[in-house]
């Protein structure tokens, strides 16, 4: 059997693609149940999920931003697009069941003239997706100069019982890994704390038990991995790229399901499109690559601040904290950090969506 669409990655990415593909013969592969595997903070806007409709996944609704430095601490309101934490596993069941792809646990490991190679035998199918990661299994397979370790952030997160209202951030030059940042994500009857290295550092849990003793509880647990901060190509030869794959999370907040979720579900309106004979395979790959390009300034913005902000000397960096709290200053970000990965049609997204992004 030839499969219309074959998605390696059953994650927010692969997901959203197969969410939009009902009706079409769909293979998703991965090497975990779906819903398992978290290793993700699980905070977005809530108007990301009320638009996908994935509002039951909801655990906390956040209004404020939180920003602690060593001895000064900035709330900056967010009423207007409050962000959230939702239930992982919730997420990917409800985005599961929007579509109906055929799902196999096994890992895709390479791409080749018989198809899709797997842990499972070979699998044929028209059109390939790389949803795998920041490893990229299938697009990475011709492509070595896609993966750059320089290019890699590193997070290492656990979830204690914590409660509180508003997403935390810590900058702390000496206390945390430099150049880093750490959080903390009340979840309603948990928090999900963590610390991030933007050197792509892995050893990490000594910083991350050093804010757990501060915030004075424990963990349950670690899990952690690395996560792309530069975009990379959309494709790699016939094979589309999306989410961490493509280098789609976003570098500084590190904020990836949002972008997962946006390019997600438009990739998987345009394989519908050429699936029912509206567009070819060119027509297809240009929209994808346009949609991409049209968001690639805001990645570099964020990709300068990652590197700049860390250098600057911590009482000027306040100040610039301090003028990011100002309400026009920050209505003003918020709306173009918002507005870049909005999704406006309720439910399944209608081939429309792609013609306005």
């Amino acid at each position: 059997m030839t499969y219309d669409v074959i998605i390696a990655g059953a994650s927010f990415a692969g997901l959203a693609v197969a969410a939009q593909l009902h009706g079409k013969r769909v293979l998703l592969l991965d090497r975990k149940p779906i819903g398992a595997g978290q290793t993700s903070a699980c905070g977005t806007l809530v108007s990301t999920l009320e638009t996908l409709g994935l509002q039951a996944s909801i655990r906390q609704i956040h209004k404020q931003l939180v920003l602690h430095t060593p001895n000064r601490t900035f709330v900056y309101p967010v009423a207007n697009d409050p962000f959230c934490t939702f239930d992982y596993a919730h997420l990917c069941r409800l985005l599961r069941a929007q579509g109906d792809a055929e799902f196999i646990q096994t890992p895709a490991l390479r791409l080749d003239r018989h198809g899709v190679q797997t842990a499972q035998g070979a699998f044929a199918g028209e059109i390939v997706v790389d949803a795998s990661g920041w490893r990229a299994a299938l697009g990475g397979n011709g492509r070595p100069d896609l993966i750059r370790e320089d290019r890699l952030n590193f997070g290492l997160e656990t979830s204690a019982d914590y409660q509180d209202e508003g997403l935390h951030f810590w900058y702390d030059p000496v206390g945390l890994p430099s150049p880093g940042i750490a959080w903390a994500f009340p979840a309603r009857d948990h928090t999900r704390v963590g610390v991030g290295s933007y050197r792509g550092e892995t050893r990490l849990k000594g910083d991350l038990d050093h804010l757990l003793d501060d915030m004075n509880v424990r963990s349950d647990g670690f899990h952690g991995g690395y996560f792309p901060h530069a975009l990379r190509a959309p494709l790699a030869d016939d094979v589309f790229l999306v989410g961490d794959a493509a280098g789609q999370c976003l570098a500084l907040t590190g904020e990836g399901i949002r972008p997962a979720l946006f390019f997600g579900a438009h990739l998987g309106v345009l394989l519908r499109r050429l699936l029912d004979g509206e567009l070819d395979r060119q027509a297809a790959q240009q929209q994808y690559r346009q949609l991409v390009e049209r968001r690639r300034w805001g990645y570099e913005v964020l990709c300068l601040m990652q590197r700049t902000l860390p250098r600057l000397p911590l009482p000027l960096l306040q100040g610039l904290m301090a003028l990011g709290a100002q309400p026009l200053v920050l209505n003003q970000f918020m709306r173009a950090y918002v507005q870049a990965f909005r999704l406006d049609a309720p439910g399944r997204t209608p081939a429309a969506l792609v013609a306005n992004a």
